[in-house]
């Protein structure tokens, strides 16, 4: 476990040299970590996933899927307003290589727009997003920062969808390191085994002194924003 968790070091570094505008992980000086959530919002999950980060009182990143978004606003406005940060994942969960610039453009701004209009704030904060599977060109990456918005991966992605609760909880401890970006899915019927994820491992971070921060504030720390 220790050489595949140093190869996927050695992979994200390069990653995040290679597209220095992309944000693969947060500022390496500092003890902060930050939780994000795709696929949602969800009407089961994500309130279990809400439900689990108040009892710690962090707030951390949500990106949503725009056709959900519209479905469930009550859960949008429950996300904002409850201290989380809001982000885009897709208008629906099709890789952005398959879709027409046009078409792609049109449903991210219409996926901004419904977000902000439904919290009741200005969409030109909401940038931050997350490609579906994480896939991109360097293409997609040029226009997606033409358009205004700002890349967001990862470098610590367990696949908890199709794994057993012990065998995430181990590979997220073993890729942890400060500035980590973690990855959990609050849809498709997740919910329930992702919030014993975070409560697993909330606290026992948190006793090592990591802190729970938002995207766009490791972003912040990371770029000097």
């Amino acid at each position: 476990m220790k050489l595949i968790s140093a190869n996927l070091d050695h992979y994200y570094h390069t990653m995040q040299n290679k597209y220095p505008n992309i944000l693969w992980f947060g500022d390496e000086a500092r003890r902060d970590v930050a939780l994000t959530f795709d696929d949602g919002p969800h009407p089961k999950d994500t309130l279990r996933v809400l439900d689990t980060l108040a009892k710690y009182n962090i707030h951390d990143t949500f990106f949503l899927i725009g056709k959900y978004a519209e479905q469930y606003p009550k859960l949008v406005k429950q996300i904002h307003q409850s201290g989380h940060q809001l982000g885009i994942h897709c208008y629906h969960h099709r890789p952005f290589q398959l879709e027409n610039p046009t078409t792609l453009r049109v449903q991210l701004d219409h996926t901004r727009n419904v977000i902000a209009e439904t919290c009741g704030i200005s969409p030109e904060p909401i940038r931050d997003l997350r490609p579906p599977y994480g896939a991109f060109t360097p293409k997609i990456a040029s226009m997606l920062a033409d358009w205004g918005y700002r890349l967001v991966l990862w470098n610590n992605i367990p696949p908890h969808w199709m794994q057993p609760l012990n065998w995430t909880i181990s590979q997220i401890f073993d890729q942890i390191t400060p500035g980590s970006i973690i990855v959990l899915h609050d849809g498709h019927g997740h919910g329930r085994k992702v919030a014993s994820i975070i409560d697993t491992i909330v606290p026992r971070l948190k006793i090592i002194g990591y802190n729970f921060i938002r995207i766009k504030d490791m972003k912040r720390n990371r770029l000097n924003e």
